[in-house]
């Protein structure tokens, strides 16, 4: 992700205005590592029993599909549900937001495999699909639409692929117009975004969040528990026109 240079020690000058206690101006104790889209620094924070995390959002995140606002909302709903940390400030122009830092092991892919990890993860994600935070609704349409003008308007898309949407298309409205449930869905649950302590699990990264198909994240965790065998396609489809646009924004410079 390309940043704006100074763009972590002006979010620090802002500390004043965070209203979460602190008695003097954080200071960086490392960057956290992972993380394709975002830049997130984990901070000692003065006058305060815990560290903090300051991420800064990446300014291309329009064009990666992601609504800060609809996030926020829906934050505040898992966070009031105990599944993920809640914000304690989010920037007026949503440069950046300050977490709460918890200290915990990331998972990895063996935990996706473990069934007692798995079973785990399954019941927080039963939980998660009975929240309802007011965001609206998404049309899988609409958002690879995003993804798809922004590579035809940069001459990104070659004959095969075009064929390939144009297949795809007619298919993806249909589904838009099923009759399936939509509920909360994280739309990013790789190991990454799961944070294990020693008391409980936590999902984090809810920026790609929405109300949508819940077996989208079934697919992340095991394309063998996916119901709806369109998505196995909406999924992959979605990947790699992200994938494009991400590199397309990238101008080169490290993701």
């Amino acid at each position: 992700m390309l940043e704006a240079p100074g763009a972590l020690e002006q979010a620090l000058d802002t500390w004043p205005d965070w209203g979460m206690g602190l008695k003097d101006r954080p200071r960086v104790i490392a960057p956290v590592p992972g993380g394709r889209t975002n830049r997130s620094y984990q901070l000692h924070a003065p006058g305060l029993p815990y560290e903090l995390l300051l991420r800064l959002n990446n300014p291309r995140g329009e064009s990666l599909g992601i609504q800060r606002e609809h996030e926020e909302r829906i934050l505040e709903t898992v966070a009031a549900a105990g599944i993920t940390r809640g914000a304690g400030y989010w920037s007026p122009d949503y440069c950046f937001t300050v977490f709460r830092h918890i200290d915990a092991r990331t998972w990895n892919a063996s935990d996706l495999e473990n069934p007692y990890q798995r079973r785990r993860l399954l019941e927080m994600l039963a939980r998660v699909h009975q929240l309802e935070p007011e965001t609206p609704r998404r049309r899988y349409q609409d958002y690879l639409s995003h993804y798809w003008h922004q590579l035809e308007a940069a001459g990104a898309i070659e004959q095969k692929l075009a064929q390939g949407w144009n297949d795809f298309w007619p298919r993806l409205v249909a589904f838009d117009r099923s009759g399936w449930e939509p509920v909360l869905t994280h739309h990013d649950l790789i190991p990454e975004n799961i944070l294990e302590s020693d008391e409980r699990l936590y999902l984090i990264d809810w920026e790609y969040a929405a109300v949508g198909h819940p077996d989208i994240d079934r697919w992340c965790l095991d394309p063998s528990l996916v119901v709806d065998p369109f998505v196995h396609e909406l999924a992959q489809w979605t990947n790699d026109l992200w994938e494009r646009v991400v590199a397309l924004n990238s101008d080169g410079a490290d993701q």
